[in-house]
């Protein structure tokens, strides 16, 4: 990949131009994780069997989540990327304990492969952390400046729309409230 060339900088005097940083693979490959793992959940967990209204809800409030905090990572915006990488971590951690109580070995091979996906997508986020491009937006840099990154963007609106789908843990938990019964 080669950098683009966007402002100016003026310095002595003189205009030169600025080479902007490419895009790094490490960020594709995160978001390439994250959409796999989320595949493999809806796989090991099935849809969710909600009504339509809240399996609705879910699904956009989980594409407006997964993507804003999406392009806030990818525009190493700091209380974002603090965000993925607690949800990695959790998801880590959730899936060392679910190796140790699985039934089957399609289980495992799931639970395994979820892991792996968890595994490369904080790899490719530590990547991403040192690369040029992230040091470069934490300039903050105009948004009109760079690569594009709707793809991106809409790899994390995908994953979150997924998430929105999956059925919860051992039924969920019921929160039904009810003013009419006492």
């Amino acid at each position: 990949m080669s950098a683009k060339m966007a402002a100016v900088s003026l310095e002595a005097g003189r205009i030169q131009p600025v080479l902007l940083p490419p895009l790094p693979r490490s960020i594709w490959l995160v978001a390439w994780a994250s959409l796999l793992g989320q595949v493999v959940a809806l796989l090991r967990r099935g849809v969710r069997v909600d009504d339509e209204v809240s399996l609705i809800g879910s699904v956009v409030l989980g594409a407006l989540i997964v993507g804003y905090v999406s392009l806030g990572v990818i525009r190493a915006r700091t209380v974002r990327l603090v965000i993925a990488w607690i949800v990695l971590m959790v998801n880590l951690v959730g899936g060392l304990v679910r190796l140790n109580s699985l039934d089957s070995s399609g289980d495992a091979v799931l639970a395994a492969v979820s892991l792996a996906t968890t595994g490369v997508a904080l790899a490719g986020l530590a990547s991403f952390r040192r690369s040029e491009w992230y040091a470069w937006q934490r300039t903050r840099p105009s948004r009109r400046e760079g690569t594009a990154v709707a793809g991106l963007v809409t790899i994390g609106v995908l994953v979150g729309v997924l998430g929105g789908l999956i059925a919860p843990f051992d039924g969920g938990l019921d929160a039904t409230v009810s003013v009419t019964d006492r």
